[in-house]
Order: structure tokens, then sequence, then C-alpha cells
């Protein structure tokens, strides 16, 4: 956070969370949105349900139930919940500017309670995400003065503390011009904020703060209970940005990504996709673990390790990169789980689990695909890089385990544009005379130009039933109709995340367009990769025998502890990418 500062703070390098510089843009009552004329009752119904659907994750319905109020036609009371339940929304989808622009136009003395507490908690997390660490304090103030449950004000005093102890100290002189309430929680923050730094008693000092503050909200058990249990951190406060108070070591996920060096983009990408898991699990009111993340582009990996283990991390997901997975299994003893967003062949290590987008579960899937289909003799096509030649090996041994059989396989070197004439020649090898006869499709490992090249010279032997079961490679996974329509009815299995319907989790693709605006194409999936990957770790026991249905497929886990995905298989059809089920 960077409160009233026009500096950044000094942690922003290790957990940066910005709001977007749009401007503002609060839905007006005038927009062209239907109304249904909905009586009094039934537009109270409209928010419940947008309510509970956004309690239970589902963003994407709260915002179709939303869709169906026209707000011009609501009762004050009704304007304000709805409001706050579209300002939860943008929380949701990391718009904290948006959402305090909706959350400043509320009355909330016209709201429930219960909305009254949404509202409160709303604004104290929006401010948070904008680094104005002030007004998240006054917001959980006034929270303070609504919460019933012992541990929900215990929590939310030390949020308030926590919060105003991590403020610079230049940054808290301000006290002595805000409320005397507010002075109140600064100078027990100061007190809590010296004691840890010197390891001294600061007893005498609390106890001259409850003297000059008699009736202040902490001047109770619940100031007891701070100092008699061990700080967190809560969720909106780490979405801030702000590191534990040394030195205590606060319970982390540990997240080792190339921010810097030639992997930045690939590792922004995830990045995103976990910091929106994290916005999600807070606004649907569950308890988060910090996200706290280390540059593994540019530093030794197993000292980022180790340090994250220092640091209180009690999972590490990344790295990223292969070669510093077999680095850090060989060299680190890893005491707490690693979650590694990639899969290196032949790799097991204890407390080693492999993730990542692997050409394996791509290759099984167009092979369970193209079985189901009912082929038996395949011709095999990928490129002349390494790569490709693994690429080759998976799906001849994904094919074969299947069944099937192999009638041939060739390497193309995509430089020069002779995709068709190999596979002509392909063709006129396995189809000589005396060879068995019956080549009933063609497996490829193709990028989208090269398939493109490809499919205009098979028009003709698609017509007589030759298909083509091609990795997701030749998708870039943003429809493109202009272009792909050349591909004919290629058929293709990718991540469910890509599909409308197939994946219900609570970050939906559309939320994070704007976090991935810039990236190459193609990263869209790396962002899948980090929301799966943040949910998992809490999965990850069980996961070898109940599947997660996630944002890159159904997901298990092997014997090798890797994490295996079913993808979603389909078919272009007028150069739209149509699909027609899992890859059972």
């Amino acid at each position: 956070m960077t409160a009233c500062s026009t500096g950044p703070a000094d942690n922003r390098a290790q957990f940066e969370l910005k709001a977007k510089p749009a401007a503002p843009r609060l839905s007006q009552p005038d927009a062209p949105v239907k109304s249904y004329g909905l009586a009094d009752g039934q537009a109270f119904e409209r928010l419940l349900n947008a309510d509970a659907l956004l309690q239970a994750g589902d963003i994407d319905a709260a915002q179709k139930q939303l869709d169906l109020l026209r707000q011009a036609e609501l009762s004050p009371e009704q304007r304000g919940k709805y409001t706050v339940l579209a300002a939860q929304i943008d929380l949701s989808m990391g718009d904290a500017e948006q959402a305090l622009y909706r959350l400043k136009t509320v009355r909330p003395l016209l709201l429930e309670e219960a909305d009254r507490i949404s509202y409160y908690r709303s604004l104290a997390f929006g401010y948070s995400l904008t680094g104005n660490v002030l007004q998240a304090v006054s917001s959980r103030i006034r929270l303070g003065n609504l919460l019933r449950e012992p541990k929900q004000q215990q929590d939310n005093v030390r949020a308030i503390v926590e919060t105003l102890a991590s403020l610079p100290d230049d940054e808290a002189a301000v006290a002595s011009e805000l409320s005397a309430e507010l002075q109140g929680w600064m100078a027990l923050a100061k007190i809590l904020k010296l004691s840890r730094q010197t390891g001294t008693d600061s007893a005498a000092a609390i106890n001259q703060w409850r003297a000059d503050y008699p009736g202040h909200a902490a001047n109770a058990e619940f100031l007891q209970a701070y100092l008699t249990s061990p700080p967190t951190v809560t969720p909106a406060d780490s979405a801030s940005g702000h590191e534990p108070l040394a030195p205590v070591a606060i319970p982390a996920i540990a997240v080792l990504l190339p921010t810097s060096g030639p992997y930045a983009p690939a590792g922004k990408a995830i990045k995103e996709g976990m910091l929106a898991a994290y916005r999600a699990e807070i606004v649907g009111g569950a308890t988060a673990v910090p996200l706290k993340f280390y540059d593994s582009g540019q530093e030794d990996v197993v000292q980022l390790y180790r340090q994250a283990v220092t640091d209180g991390a009690k999972h590490v997901v990344g790295p990223l990169v292969k070669e510093q997975i077999e680095t850090l299994a060989a060299n680190a003893e890893l005491s707490v789980p690693v979650l590694a967003l990639n899969h290196v062949d032949n790799l097991q290590h204890d407390n080693l689990y492999q993730f990542g987008l692997s050409p394996i579960d791509e290759a099984q899937a167009v092979a369970r695909k193209a079985r189901r289909d009912g082929k038996q003799r395949v011709l095999i096509l990928v490129p002349n890089t390494g790569q490709g030649q693994r690429v080759g090996n998976y799906l001849t041994a994904a094919w074969q385990a299947q069944g099937g059989t192999v009638a041939g396989m060739q390497s193309y070197d995509p430089r020069l544009h002779d995709i068709g004439a190999v596979l002509e020649r392909l063709l006129e090898t396995v189809n000589h005379p005396g060879a068995p006869q019956g080549v009933e499709a063609l497996l490829l490992s193709a990028n989208a130009d090269a398939a493109r090249e490809l499919a205009v010279q098979l028009k003709y032997r698609q017509a007589g039933g030759f298909t083509v079961y091609a990795m997701p490679t030749i998708y870039s996974g943003r429809p493109d109709p202009g272009k792909d329509a050349e591909l004919g009815a290629f058929d293709f299995c990718d991540i469910p995340w890509l599909f409308d319907n197939y994946y219900q989790g609570p970050v939906s693709r559309a939320s994070l367009q704007s976090h991935l605006q810039g990236l190459p194409d193609g990263l869209d999936r790396l962002a899948a990769l980090g929301v799966d990957a943040y949910y998992l770790l809490n999965l990850l026991p069980q996961l070898a025998v109940q599947p997660y249905a996630g944002a890159t497929g159904k997901l298990g886990l092997n014997a090798e502890n890797r994490v295996t995905r079913t993808l979603v298989c389909a078919q272009f059809t007028g150069g739209v990418p149509v699909p027609n089920g899992y890859a059972d």
C-alpha cells in the first residue's frame, strides 16, 4: 500500500496489485437494459438470488441476475443493495476503482444490517487494493461497530492494527489530524510495532494507552486476544501488498515466477490467474492465504525456495522453467510441498508435484477422441524440432495405448512451408502396392499457419472421410473466423476455460481479459493454469481419488505426482471451434 505517500511502498516488488487506470464507468439508469416491470417483491428476489450466487462464487450468474433489473425502477433501499452487489462483482474482477466509484453513491443508513456489513467490508477491500490505508482502516472501524460475532470482531481488530503498524513512520505522523478514535488506533499500532522491532516489554505502554483511550473499541477483551495470539494477515490486507511485520513469519503461498527475462510474459499470465482466484476467494467470504511472489527470472531458484520457507511459506508454487525444476529437485530438501508449473519427464521427488500444460495430456485427448470416432490406422505428422519429436512420441504412445495402429510417422520443417508435400509423400509410402490399406486419420502437431497450409490440400481427402485430429497448437485460443475458416473440419482438444459453459469455477476468462492485454496470443491458457494452481494447493492429497473440474481440464493425480488433465474436444465449423464434449 502507498496510503498518503507519493512514493511506492518498499514491498511492492514482491506483491504488486495495481488498480486499473480506466475511468470509472458507473451504469446509468437509462442504459438500454430491458425493463421487465418487476413488482417490488420480484425485484427483491432477483437481488437475493444475485447475492446468493455471489457468495457461492458464481460471478457470471450473479451479474446476469443484476442485468435483469433496471436501477431506475428500484426503491432507494433496493438500489443500495444493487450497487453493493455490483461493486463486489467489480472487486472480484480486480476493478477496485470502479467498485469504489459505485460505493460512494450508496447511503449506508438505508441498507439492511447484513448489506451494511458487506458495504463497509467492500469499501475496506477496495481502498486496500488502491493503496489508501487510512480510508481502508476508517471503513474497518465502521465495520467493527456492526459485527456481532466475537471472532469477526477480533479479526477486524487484528486487521486494523496490522495494517496501521505497516505504515512508515512519516505516514503515521498524520494521526494528529485524524479523529480521536483513529488516533487511538494509530497510537496502539505504533506501540505494537515498536515492541516487535525491539523485543521490549510493551505492557507499561499498553496500560498507558488504555488510560488515554478508555472507551476505545480495542480497549477490551479484543486487545487481550490480539496480544495473546500469533499475528496474522487478513485477506484484504494481503491483497494490498503488505509484508508481515518482522520477525514474525506469516503462513503464505510462495510463488516462484519469472517477472524478468524472456519468460516474464508467461510469468505475468500465470500471476494474473492466481491473483484472480485469490480475489474471488476473498469476495466469496473465504479465508484466503496470502500470496507472496518471488522473481525466478534472475535469482538462484534453490535460494529462492529456502528464502520462501524462511518467510513462512506453507506451499510453494513454481518454478515454471523445466531446468529450474530439475535444479530444485536435485539440490533442495523440499520440506514444504512444491507445485511446479511444468513437467519434466522421468522426474520424481518427495513433496514435488508437477502441474503444467503438458502435451502428454493433449496427445492422450486426441487419441481418445479419434478412437471414440472409430479410427484404427493413422498417420502422425510433427515438426522436425526437439519438441516436435517428443510430441510424436507422446502421440505414438497414446494411440498404441488405445489399441490403434500407427501406419507411419513423418516430420516436416515449418520454415519450408512444405507440410502438404511431406504428407503426400507419407501417404504414398504407406499406400504402396501390398501395404495394408485404409489409413483413416492424421494426428497432427502444427501451429495455426502450418495447419492452414495443410487444410487447403486436404479438402478432397476430408470429403472422403479422412479426418485430422490436431494438438491445440493450431488454435490461438481466441476465435478468428476469417482465418480459421480454412481449417475446415479439423478436430482438436483444448482446455475447458476456452469454451463457454465448460468451466463453472469462480474466475471466468472474460473477467481476466483486461489484465492480459498486451500479452502474446496463447497465454490465456497460462492464466487458466494460474487459476487452477491456486485452487489445487489444498486438493492435492485427495486429487488421486477425487478429480477436480478445473479451468485447464478435469484434473487428477497419477502415481508420479503429475497432475493429469482431461480436455474438451472441438471441431472447427465456419472458422469457429464448436465443443463436443470431454475426451473421457
